[in-house]
């Protein structure tokens, strides 16, 4: 793979990983329009690639979440070993855990059948159309307000078994989400935060499971400059783009963003019928 293009690639996971429009839908539409062949089929260097764009988004999104990260660790682990009170961080800290668990079940399950989806531009273009619509329709809906010590586990369990959508290509884990936290009552930022947060353990997650596929393997020969180059350019743009949505959320609605998913995929419609 030339450089230029891990870097392109690496730019675009880490710009849409953290705004709600689709990592994954972009990283396989940036190919398909630009008709990159780089992994020729092979499975294994795909799936190389991609563990590496996802690690360099977790680093920039533990970066940025780090006050967070540290806060809820500290006290979910300190409540399990006895040394501080089950209070609601600790809770709050287990639940995140938790909402990781139907998404798990569910790759573990439909893995195999979902990465057959992944190509299909079709589908893509279906879930980018079809969950953007949906995120601005709950998004323009006014809900009471719901703040970070209502979090529950059935809320934990409602957002987790929606954020297993996310692996249909084209729905967007934090698109998916954040629609769901709306949906229960919390407010733009809330749930603009607690999508990322309950983004740590599934990408990490999913980042071991692949990565000791990857090491059971062996690293294919040559892949080193372009992992390296799409991991640090992941992680810079991740970085960013969290910060820029948080901030976003503060004052504008999500609105901006599913006019956006129902553009491309009104593009890529276009593109499919034309080529």
């Amino acid at each position: 793979m030339p450089i230029f293009h891990a870097i392109v690639l690496g730019i675009t996971q880490g710009l849409t990983e953290f705004v709600p429009v689709s990592s994954s839908g972009h990283l396989e539409l940036i190919p398909w329009l630009f008709q990159w062949n780089h992994f020729a089929g092979d499975s294994r260097m795909e799936n190389t690639f991609d563990v590496a764009l996802h690690l360099g988004t977790l680093s920039g999104l533990l970066v940025c979440l780090w006050t967070d990260v540290q806060l809820y660790a500290r006290a979910g682990l300190g409540a399990l070993v006895g040394r501080q009170p089950w209070n609601t961080d600790a809770k709050i800290g287990w639940l995140l855990l938790l909402s990781s668990v139907p998404a798990a079940i569910a790759a573990t399950l439909f893995e195999s059948f979902l990465l057959k989806q992944s190509g299909r531009v079709g589908i893509i273009a279906i879930g980018l159309a079809v969950f953007g619509l949906l995120l601005w329709l709950v998004d323009r809906q006014e809900r009471t307000t719901r703040s970070f010590h209502d979090f529950s586990g059935r809320d934990a369990l409602k957002i987790g078994v929606a954020q297993s959508l996310a692996l249909l290509p084209g729905v967007s884990r934090s698109g998916i989400t954040i629609t769901a936290a709306r949906m229960i009552g919390y407010d733009r930022p809330r749930a603009a935060r607690l999508a990322f947060l309950m983004g740590i353990p599934i990408i990490a997650g999913a980042g071991v499971h692949r990565w000791y596929g990857v090491l059971s393997d062996g690293l294919p020969a040559g892949m080193w400059p372009a992992l390296i180059a799409g991991t640090l350019t992941a992680a810079v743009t991740g970085s960013l783009a969290l910060r820029f949505t948080l901030r976003w959320v503060q004052s504008h609605s999500y609105f901006g963003f599913a006019m956006y998913r129902l553009a491309i995929a009104a593009g890529v419609i276009v593109v499919l019928y034309t080529r």
